[in-house]
């Protein structure tokens, strides 16, 4: 890869490759803001700011020379337009300034958190739609939904080649939409008008503004249905007029669909059921559509308990339904695993729950689910002592998983992590707290706890959390492989020694990619009868080959 204006397809593509076929701790994750500093959520101007900008017909000075051109609009007119390149008297080479491309525009340039503007030099337009559209969404990861948004929002120069069938802004809007973003969507819709313009990318975005509650959603219904004509922006302006209260005007349009041929009985029953009132839980739609999700919702019916979450709109759609709340509690632990709901939305949903006695909670043989996790959040943020928290806690984190613990659920649970202190009242609990922090991508806070987790494994208290525990912190550097026993180890990591001795290898593995050689001295245990002791290094191409990590630089190979 060369560092010119040479380079051949060069990073930007690698970047979206990566969001392809990738995937990265979502803990790694880092915010990136939409506005400056003080704005609240205003969307970030792209032109010159009132009071600021030249009046029409004044000049800019021109450089090199070039006669200067009166400013106008700046999306359109162009600053300085010599015929061809030429040198300047101070022998710079001058050229024409290309005009801002409207569809390549966003809330996001690399003064605030976004990409260069120079995001797509060298990559045809062809395989930048290719990408763009390629990008799978939802992404359970929340260090690609990072990078993602970045690419998405990002204010670019527009790549060179002929626009193909659809419309950049569109195609960007679209895969925000898909992701679960309503802010990110809104934004971009703001900042990049032509967005709207494309008919997938507005459909997408109207799903999830609508499913998701936003404010505008039906004012901008009735400007879609007048410029597009899939039957689908009439569906939205009828769930619309009944969120509205006007069943007139919804059955009337329900007679104009049925006129245009649409067989969408499902859609229509529902919306018959709404215009007339009725109030009756809905049966047998297990997997609704947007429209019939948005028509369930205006209509405050719930859906039935076997619904399905099939996109990150339609679980905030259904948080905001009126289903039963083990419906709308596991529909919003799959927006937190997608990213689409954070931990203030999450919590107005559990302050909803019926709390539950602490001790019951912590009952042997509690299955955990949804409603469990719920249960414990509110105790736990309740309770008084630091001691009983630390039950709590050691049982939230014990049923869950690391999606949930690395987002929204578990950013809950590290606030209430304050009140408990590493010492050796509290050893038992410290690789829990320790796993939630490092989850949470707060290192620096885990660091203790780790160390107060490490001194019960080696004093032989510990029950194996440990062991779970340090590949996590040998990630970031806080532990290395050789202080860490990799029999027990590896026989705590599953029933099945063949399947345990793969995912050891696995861990090893990462571990080895992500610079932390580890301990040299120390190695797994022999594995199952007839299996290889250690995988292959990844340099070497013999057959068979089988090598312990680390492995050596240069590859000997």
């Amino acid at each position: 890869m060369t560092a010119s204006a040479d380079r051949p397809a060069p990073v930007r593509a690698a970047l979206l490759a990566a969001l392809l076929l990738g995937a990265a701790p979502a803990a790694l994750a880092q915010p990136i803001p939409l506005t400056p500093q003080g704005q609240g959520n205003a969307p970030i101007p792209l032109g010159p700011q009132p009071g600021a900008e030249a009046p029409r017909g004044e000049s800019l000075p021109a450089p090199g020379g070039v006669e200067a051109v009166p400013l106008g609009d700046p999306l359109q007119d162009r600053l300085v337009r010599p015929e061809q390149p030429r040198l300047g008297p101070s022998g710079v080479e001058v050229q024409e300034l290309k005009a801002l491309d409207p569809q390549m525009a966003g809330p996001l340039d690399a003064s605030n958190g976004g990409l260069p503007a120079d995001l797509w030099s060298g990559t045809p337009r062809a395989e930048v739609e290719r990408l763009l559209a390629e990008l799978p969404a939802p992404l359970p990861s929340g260090s690609l939904r990072a990078i993602a948004r970045k690419v998405l929002l990002t204010a670019a120069d527009a790549p060179e080649g002929e626009p193909g069938p659809r419309n950049l802004a569109g195609l960007r809007l679209e895969k925000l939409a898909l992701l679960g973003e309503p802010r990110d969507a809104d934004a971009l819709a703001q900042t990049a008008p032509p967005a709207l313009e494309d008919e997938d990318g507005a459909l997408a975005w109207m799903a999830l503004e609508l499913l998701s509650g936003g404010e505008t959603a039906c004012a901008q219904a009735a400007v879609l249905l007048a410029r597009f004509k899939h039957p689908t922006w009439q569906k939205y302006q009828i769930a619309c007029q009944v969120q509205g209260g006007q069943a007139d005007a919804a059955t009337l349009g329900i007679d104009l669909l049925r006129e245009q041929g649409d067989k969408d009985d499902t859609f229509f029953r529902l919306a018959e059921a709404a215009a007339a009132g009725q109030k009756a839980p809905i049966k047998g739609v297990t997997e609704p559509t947007p429209p019939q999700l948005a028509l369930a919702i205006a209509s405050g019916r719930a859906l039935p308990a076997d619904v399905k979450v099939l996109s990150p709109a339609h679980a905030l759609g259904l948080v905001r339904s009126a289903s039963p709340m083990a419906v709308r509690l596991a529909a919003a632990e799959q927006a937190a695993l997608w990213g689409a709901i954070d931990k203030d939305g999450l919590l107005k949903l559990y302050e909803q729950v019926e709390p539950a006695d602490a001790k019951a909670l912590l009952a042997p043989g509690r299955k955990p689910n949804p409603l469990y996790r719920a249960q414990l959040v509110r105790a736990l943020r309740a309770e008084p002592s630091a001691a009983a928290k630390a039950g709590l806690l050691k049982a939230a984190v014990q049923s869950s998983g690391p999606g949930l613990l690395s987002g929204p659920f578990g950013a809950l649970l590290a606030a209430e992590v304050g009140v408990m202190q590493p010492t050796p009242g509290f050893a038992v609990v410290a690789p829990h707290i320790a796993r939630l922090l490092l989850l949470q991508g707060e290192a620096d806070r885990s660091r203790p706890w780790v160390a107060l987790s490490r001194d019960d494994f080696r004093a032989g208290k510990d029950s194996g959390a440990y062991a779970r525990l340090w590949p996590l912190a040998a990630a970031q550097g806080i532990v290395r492989e050789g202080e860490v026993d990799m029999g027990p180890w590896v026989r705590d990591l599953g029933k099945d020694p063949a399947a345990a001795r793969d995912l050891a290898d696995n861990v090893l593995l990462v571990l080895s990619a992500a610079g932390n050689p580890g301990g040299r001295g120390s190695r797994p245990p022999p594995p199952a009868r007839g299996r290889p002791p250690y995988a292959p290094c990844p340099c070497c191409r013999r057959p068979g080959c089988r090598t312990p990590p680390p492995w050596p630089t240069p590859c000997p190979c």
